[in-house]
């Protein structure tokens, strides 16, 4: 019984701390231009191969190791989000549409947070679907609710004031997640 016990919780802090799956999924007519970010550089960092690309119907896996906190950005030309995702109208660039990462975070009990914000600019629709019981995240137009994507220039957080901070962060276990472009 003792040894069960014992590899019961060495399987479980395994799976606690694992690397993550992230699929990014192209169902737009049309390629979606790719950069990974670790910004805010205060998380574990990614340091795998660039992410290419992704041509119209095509999806690409990445495996982001435990604890990454950082950004996946659209970078479409001019946009300037092919540096750290930094860009897009608030420098006066094209926009670009990204997803934001918390894993394992020790602040909400090893979860994850996700987001999608367009304070960038609103550049391509983008769903962050989760693992199973947690909730989808979609935004398609530039004017998605508040509670589903950051609007564009709002680093309030607040919808422009007409909200609670943060409503569209949401928190999951910790594990594999999807992003559909054009869902």
């Amino acid at each position: 019984m003792r040894a069960s016990f014992v590899l019961a919780a060495v399987s479980l802090a395994a799976v606690a701390n694992a690397d993550h799956a992230i699929t990014l999924r192209n169902n737009c007519a049309f390629g979606v231009g790719m950069t990974l970010s670790n910004f805010p550089n205060n998380g574990a960092a990614y340091t795998g191969p660039p992410i290419p690309d992704i041509a119209a119907g095509q999806s690409f896996t990445l495996t982001v190791p435990t604890g990454w906190n950082g950004r996946i950005c659209d970078h479409p030309p001019n946009s300037g989000c092919e540096n750290n995702c930094f860009g897009g109208i608030a420098f006066g660039q094209a926009a670009c549409s990204m997803t934001e990462w918390t894993f394992d975070s020790s602040n909400i009990g090893g979860q994850t947070d996700y987001d999608i914000s367009n304070i960038q600019g609103f550049s391509v629709a983008q769903q962050i679907i989760p693992p199973s019981g947690c909730s989808e995240v979609t935004c398609t137009s530039v004017d998605c609710p508040c509670n589903q994507a950051y609007r564009p220039n709002d680093i309030s957080g607040t919808c422009g004031g007409t909200g609670p901070v943060d409503q569209a962060t949401r928190v999951c276990a910790s594990g594999s997640y999807t992003v559909v472009y054009c869902p």
